[in-house]
């Protein structure tokens, strides 16, 4: 093993490497600003000046210069400094001149948000996004127990959350929006609504009226979530009716396994298993029913074939062969209406010979032979002794 002499520590080095550009900020804005002006800045916002005059003067990066370390540099060679931390733990410290009075103070005092601007490019308002060195424990602790209390309470709230509760398999009756809103907490809807600014209502008691497009998306985030949650225990409508219309629209085995790895959808066994049931559940209802529009007692024609579906399967076996149909009935023709009928007279009438133009004439050939079969018949009668009667 080698002793080695330890490194110059890094604190010492940088102070070393920045004293040109920390004397220039001391007096550009501790003595100007704070002293003389009686400014009341942010550390945050002295930090940002101050990194900006490194990179300025000496063209290096000084984003890794930790708060703690200016601000002891500041309380050594300033005492007269006062550094105060407000209630609020999410509002970086304030440092002022301690002979500053109370009245000025509060007259001084920058905006709570921490989001002022200023005239001075020395102190532009990047603060809350690239000081790595604030006193972490003490600003962002209150955000962090914030947020992990509201997502233990969702997480309360979606194991509570009973899911879909129709009988298997659900039918389109319970796969639509109303449906979908009943599997989705009040506490996550109105949550997600806030975070994208569709409304500002704070309540739980029901959910927030947002716009009808964006109701849509977040209804679908939300059913993503509930699924999620749950592991894909809980189907939720969503899951369900993007899964077997994806396999319907283009028999993927691949696209349906894809969504459901991102959560958007159900496994693609569970979707064979719905589509499998729902075909079961039409044969069983089928059985004593016709389909709506259709009488019963009626000649009915029916057209059926064969069909291969073609989807694809995780191994290549397994595919659909069905039968598609069409059934045909013919519309009972209306009776019609008595008024259209004409009245006949009563009576008796004479016979109304038809005019002349409604006979058909024979053609010459058959009206010869019309006359031959005449002459035939009366020689055959005077043969017989029978006289020939003649009308007028």
């Amino acid at each position: 093993m080698f002793l080695l002499r330890p490194d110059k520590p890094e604190t010492e080095q940088d102070e070393a490497m920045f004293d040109a550009s920390y004397k220039l900020f001391c007096e550009r804005i501790i003595r100007q600003r704070l002293l003389v002006n009686n400014e009341v800045l942010r550390m945050g916002q002295l930090r940002q000046a101050f990194i900006d005059m490194v990179k300025a003067n000496e063209g290096v990066d000084a984003s890794n210069y930790r708060q703690d370390l200016l601000k002891k540099r500041l309380t050594q060679d300033f005492p007269q400094l006062a550094f105060h931390m407000p209630t609020k733990r999410n509002v970086c410290e304030l440092v002022f001149a301690e002979t500053l009075s109370k009245d000025a103070l509060v007259d001084m005092l920058p905006d709570p948000s921490g989001t002022e601007t200023t005239q001075s490019s020395e102190l532009s308002q990047t603060d809350s996004d690239n000081e790595t060195g604030r006193t972490k424990c003490q600003t962002t602790h209150e955000d962090t127990r914030t947020l992990y209390t509201a997502a233990l309470f969702l997480k309360r709230l979606l194991s509570d959350t009973p899911g879909m509760s129709c009988p298997w398999p659900p039918t389109s009756e319970n796969v639509n929006v109303t449906e979908s809103q009943t599997v989705v907490p009040i506490g996550l809807y109105n949550l997600l609504s806030w975070i994208i600014g569709s409304t500002e209502e704070p309540t739980l008691d029901h959910y927030v009226n947002i716009d009808d497009d964006v109701h849509l998306k977040v209804l679908s985030v939300c059913q993503d979530i509930v699924y999620l949650a749950s592991k894909g225990r809980k189907q939720t409508p969503k899951s369900l009716a993007l899964g077997l219309t994806v396999r319907h629209l283009t028999g993927s085995s691949r696209i349906v396994s894809l969504l459901n790895r991102l959560g958007h959808c159900a496994s693609w066994d569970t979707v064979l298993s719905l589509d499998t049931s729902l075909a079961q559940l039409t044969l069983v209802e089928g059985r004593d029913k016709i389909p709506k529009g259709f009488s019963k007692r009626t000649p009915t024609t029916l057209v059926w074939d064969n069909i291969d579906f073609g989807e694809e399967t995780l191994s290549g076996r397994g595919t659909t062969h069905h039968t598609n149909g069409i059934m045909l009935q013919s519309v009972p023709g209306e009776p019609m209406s008595t008024a259209i009928r004409q009245p006949l007279r009563k009576g008796v009438t004479s016979f109304i010979a038809p005019p002349p133009n409604a006979y058909t004439t024979l053609p010459s050939v058959q009206k010869a032979r019309a006359t031959e079969l005449v002459s035939t018949s009366a020689v055959s009668d005077m043969q017989n002794g029978h006289p020939l009667c003649c009308t007028s």
